[in-house]
C-alpha cells in the first residue's frame, strides 16, 4: 500500500535535479516488482498513453481510455492508491476556496513599497515587490536576508548617510516601539496582513481560551457561542519566506494581547514592568498564618461523587432533548440535593457564612459515597507531589500544608460554620465544569468504565490535569480576559464560570479522543490509558509564552541606533524554535514538537505560520480545516500537500459534520465517549461505495464543514493569473502520471485542448489506483 511519498505526483523541469517524477515511480516500480518485473511492458504502455494524449489535442486519443485501463492494470499488481478526491459526490474532497473579498490596497501601502524601494536602490540592492507583498515591518524583522544584511553593514559601519532620510520619510518601514510599549494599535502595511488579522481576529476569537467543542453537551455560552456560531476554525498558514512566520505570527499575537488588555486595563501598557504587576491569582499562599488557596483546591480536585452527578450527557439522555447550561446546573443541583442536605443537616444556621464550604463539599460528597476510597487517596503521604510535579509560584511547602488542611477535613478535625446561600449552585458548577472533575469523568468514558473514576491512579491523573488548568487561567491573558466581564467576582469563581460556558467537558471529551488516536494509545486501558493522556496534555495546557528578538531603530537625522527587543508570541506561533519567555540565553524555550502538539490542540496557538517545512509528513487537522497560501507554490501537487496536513483522520471537519448529524446518538450512552459513539452510527450508516474512506477522511455535510483554501492575493497582481494557472493545473495535472518531462506535456494539453473537453476527460483519464472492490463489497 503508498502513498505519494516514494515519488512525487508532477515535477516541473527546474525540479528535477532534486524531485524527477519520472526516474523515480519507474524506480519504485522496478523495487515492489522485483528483478523479474515486466518494466518494458509497463513503459511501453505509457508511451502509447502519452502519444494518445497528444493525439488528444488534434481532436484524437480515441484509445486513451482503453490504454489508461491497461496502465492500471498493470501497476495494480504491485501497488494501490486511493484518493480522497475521488470519495465525494461533488469530487472536490470537502475543499473549497474562499474569496478573499476584502483584500485591497491602501494608500499606506503603496507608500510602503515606495519607501522601500527607495530603501533598496540606496542599499544597490533589486527589486523588492515580492518582499513588500509578503510582510511589513522587514527591517525590524528580517534575519538572515540580504536586504538586512546590506543594511546592517551599513548602519555598523557608520556609512548612514542616505539610510537617515530614507527610513525618516514617515513611510511605514519601522515599527514604533512607543506604540508597542503603549498597546496602541499597529498599521497592519500589508494588504495580506491586514484582511488575515480581519479574518483571525473576527468573532472576538481572542476571548476564547479553546476552540469551541465540535459536540458540546449543552448550549455553549458567551464567547464560546459566538465562536461556534462563525464557524471558526484554526489557521494554518504556509509562505514562501522565512521572515513570514516571524512578522505574522508576533503581530497577530499582539493584535490579540492588546485587544484583551485593552478590555480589561484602562490604560495598559506592554512592558515587562506591567506584565509583573499582573501577577497570577490562582495562587498557594498564606495571609495572617491562614492558608489563602483553599478555593482553588477545590477547583481542581477531582471529585467522583460529582464526576456522576454532574454529567451533562446523563442529563441530556434522561430529558430526551438538547440543554442549556442554566438546565443542566439545575438538574445537577437536583441530583445532589438529598447529600448536600445530608451534609449540612447539623450546620449552623446562624453567624458568619463559612465560604469553607466551597471546597470541603466535595470532599465531604466523596467520603460519605465511599469513605475507605476517599480516605486511601487523600492518606498518601506524597498526594502534593503526585498531584503537582512542581509549585514554582508558591511560597516553600505552602502547597503541602493546602493539602494537609484538606486531609484533616477528610480525617474530622475541621468544624465548619453556616452554609453559603449559593452552595448548591457552586458545587453543581464543581460538578459539570470543575477541570479536575471535567478530567476524570473524561478519562471513565474514554476507557468505557465508569467505575474508574474511584481508582487512585486515575484521579492522580485527573489531578494533574486540573493542576495545568490552573497554569492556564494564571496566564496574564487569560486573567485579563476572565475578569473582564466580572471583576468583583474572586477569580477561582470566574474560572469556573467560564469553563462551564465553555463546555469543558465536551471539550476535554473530544481532545482526549483525538489525542487516543494521535498518540496510538489504542492499547492502554484504565489508569495507564488515564495517565498517558494526563502526560500528554499537560504540557500543552500549560505552555508558556515564546518570545521573539526582534530589531528596534531609532533613527534621528543619519543617527540610526540599533536595539535588541522582544515580542511575545501565543495566540499565533510560528512553527519553528522560539525563545522562551524568559529571553535568557539558555532558555530553548518552546520545542518544535510542543508548538505543533498545542497547535493540534483545542488551545491557543490558534495559527501556526510555517515554510515548506511544514508541508509534507506533518499532520496539522485536529483542530483546524482552512490553509492560508500567503505565497503561492509553483507545483500544483505543493498546494495540494498544504491542504493535505490539515485534510486528515478524523479531522476538524470531519467531526463538526459527524457532531451536526449524530449529535444526539452521543447522549444515548453517556457512559462512552461520545466520539466513539458518534463515528461508529456514522459507520453504519456508510453507503459503502466509499472505499473506507468515510467518515473518518471525507463526510460532506450540506452546509456543514469544509476544507477551507484561502489565497489572500492582492488584486490585479501576477499571482492572480498564477493563481488561475494552477488552478488548471490541478484539474489535469494527474492525467500525465507516469510521463517524462510532464510539465511540458500538461502545458500542451492546456494550450491546444479545449477546456470543455478536458473537462469532461479528466475524470476518466486520472489514472486510479484504487483497489477493485470484491463482489461482496
Amino acid at each position: 500500500m503508498l502513498s505519494a511519498t516514494p515519488y512525487k505526483m508532477y515535477t516541473l523541469s527546474h525540479e528535477s535535479e532534486e524531485d524527477d517524477h519520472y526516474e523515480d515511480f519507474l524506480r519504485t516500480v522496478h523495487f515492489l516488482r522485483g528483478p523479474h518485473g515486466a518494466e518494458d511492458e509497463l513503459q511501453a504502455l505509457l508511451g502509447r498513453y502519452r502519444q494518445e494524449l497528444y493525439a488528444l489535442g488534434l481532436g484524437g486519443g480515441a484509445a486513451l481510455e482503453q490504454v489508461k485501463a491497461d496502465i492500471e492494470a498493470s501497476l495494480r499488481r504491485v501497488m494501490a492508491r486511493t484518493e480522497r478526491i475521488r470519495v465525494s459526490e461533488a469530487g472536490d474532497g470537502m475543499l473549497r476556496e474562499v474569496p478573499s473579498a476584502s483584500l485591497r490596497l491602501l494608500p499606506d501601502d503603496v507608500s510602503t513599497f515606495v519607501g522601500l524601494q527607495r530603501l533598496a536602490r540606496e542599499l544597490g540592492r533589486s527589486d523588492v515587490t515580492e518582499y513588500w507583498k509578503s510582510a511589513p515591518y522587514l527591517l525590524n524583522f528580517m534575519d538572515s536576508y540580504e536586504l538586512k544584511r546590506a543594511f546592517l553593514e551599513r548602519v555598523e559601519r557608520g556609512h548612514r548617510n542616505g539610510l537617515g532620510p530614507v527610513l525618516g520619510t514617515g513611510d511605514g518601514l519601522l515599527l514604533s516601539w512607543d506604540d508597542i510599549e503603549n498597546y496602541r494599535e499597529v498599521d497592519p502595511k500589508s494588504a495580506r496582513l491586514r484582511v488575515f488579522l480581519e479574518d483571525l481576529l473576527r468573532c472576538e476569537s481572542w476571548r476564547a481560551l479553546w476552540m469551541p467543542p465540535s459536540a458540546p453537551d449543552y448550549e455553549l455560552e458567551g464567547v464560546f457561542r459566538q465562536v461556534a456560531d462563525a464557524g471558526f476554525t484554526k489557521r494554518l498558514v504556509f509562505s514562501s519566506w522565512t521572515v513570514v512566520p516571524r512578522v505574522v505570527a508576533t503581530l497577530a499575537s499582539y493584535e490579540a494581547e492588546r485587544s484583551i488588555f485593552r478590555r480589561f486595563e484602562h490604560e495598559p501598557y506592554n512592558t515587562p514592568e506591567a506584565r509583573e504587576r499582573r501577577s497570577a491569582l490562582l495562587m498557594f499562599t498564606t495571609s495572617d498564618g491562614r492558608l489563602t488557596g483553599m478555593p482553588v483546591l477545590g477547583l481542581l480536585y477531582p471529585s467522583p461523587v460529582l464526576a456522576a452527578a454532574g454529567d451533562a450527557l446523563a442529563h441530556r439522555s434522561a430529558s430526551g432533548s438538547a440543554l442549556s447550561l442554566a438546565d443542566v446546573v439545575a438538574r445537577t443541583e437536583k441530583t445532589l440535593e438529598p447529600q448536600l442536605a445530608a451534609l449540612t443537616a447539623g450546620a449552623p444556621t446562624d453567624g458568619n457564612v463559612d465560604e469553607t464550604w466551597y471546597w470541603a463539599t466535595p470532599l465531604l460528597l466523596d467520603l460519605a459515597k465511599d469513605q475507605e476510597s476517599a480516605h486511601a487517596w487523600w492518606a498518601r503521604p506524597d498526594l502534593a507531589k503526585r498531584w503537582a510535579a512542581a509549585v514554582e509560584d508558591a511560597e516553600p511547602g505552602v502547597w503541602a500544608a493546602h493539602v494537609d488542611r484538606a486531609r484533616e477535613l477528610v480525617e474530622g478535625r475541621i468544624s465548619l460554620g453556616r452554609p453559603p446561600a449559593d452552595l448548591a449552585r457552586v458545587v453543581a458548577l464543581l460538578a459539570v465544569a470543575g477541570p479536575g472533575t471535567a478530567a476524570l469523568r473524561s478519562f471513565a468514558r474514554l476507557a468505557g468504565d465508569p467505575a474508574l473514576v474511584l481508582d487512585p491512579d486515575a484521579r492522580d491523573a485527573a489531578a494533574r490535569t486540573g493542576w495545568a488548568f490552573r497554569s492556564l487561567f494564571n496566564q496574564p491573558e487569560a486573567m485579563a480576559i476572565l475578569r473582564a466581564d466580572a471583576q468583583e467576582t474572586p477569580y477561582w469563581r470566574r474560572v469556573l464560570e467560564y469553563s462551564a460556558e465553555g463546555c469543558l467537558q465536551a471539550l476535554l471529551d473530544e481532545y482526549v479522543h483525538v489525542l487516543r488516536d494521535s498518540e496510538g494509545l489504542f492499547e492502554r486501558t484504565g489508569p495507564e490509558l488515564a495517565s498517558a493522556l494526563a502526560d500528554a496534555m499537560m504540557p500543552i495546557i500549560s505552555l508558556r509564552t515564546s518570545t521573539l528578538r526582534i530589531d528596534e531603530f531609532e533613527v534621528a537625522g543619519n543617527r540610526i541606533e540599533r536595539r535588541d527587543r522582544r515580542l511575545r508570541a501565543r495566540f499565533a506561533m510560528r512553527f519553528g524554535r522560539e525563545r522562551g519567555e524568559s529571553g535568557d540565553s539558555d532558555d530553548e524555550g518552546v520545542r518544535e514538537d510542543l508548538v505543533r502538539a498545542a497547535f493540534n490542540s483545542p488551545f491557543w496557538p490558534f495559527a501556526l505560520l510555517t515554510t515548506s517545512v511544514g508541508q509534507e509528513g506533518l499532520d496539522f487537522h485536529p483542530y483546524c480545516h482552512a490553509v492560508v497560501h500567503w505565497n503561492l507554490p509553483g507545483n500544483p501537487v505543493d498546494l495540494e500537500q498544504r491542504e493535505g496536513r490539515v485534510h486528515r483522520y478524523k479531522g476538524h471537519a470531519i467531526r463538526k459534520n459527524i457532531a451536526s448529524r449524530f449529535a444526539e446518538v452521543a447522549a444515548a450512552a453517556p457512559e462512552r465517549n461520545p466520539w466513539d459513539s458518534m463515528f461508529d452510527r456514522a459507520e453504519e450508516n456508510g453507503n459503502g461505495s466509499d472505499r473506507g474512506l468515510s467518515p473518518y477522511w471525507v463526510y460532506p455535510v450540506e452546509g456543514g464543514a469544509y476544507i477551507e483554501r484561502h489565497v489572500p492575493n492582492i488584486p490585479l497582481s501576477r499571482d492572480v493569473q498564477h493563481l488561475e494557472n494552477l488552478r488548471r493545473s490541478l484539474a489535469v495535472y494527474r492525467m500525465v502520471f507516469g510521463q517524462p518531462r510532464q510539465d511540458d506535456l500538461m502545458a500542451y494539453l492546456l494550450d491546444r485542448v479545449e477546456p470543455s473537453v478536458l473537462e469532461e476527460k479528466k475524470g476518466a483519464l486520472r489514472v486510479n489506483l484504487a483497489p477493485p472492490r470484491s463482489a461482496k463489497a
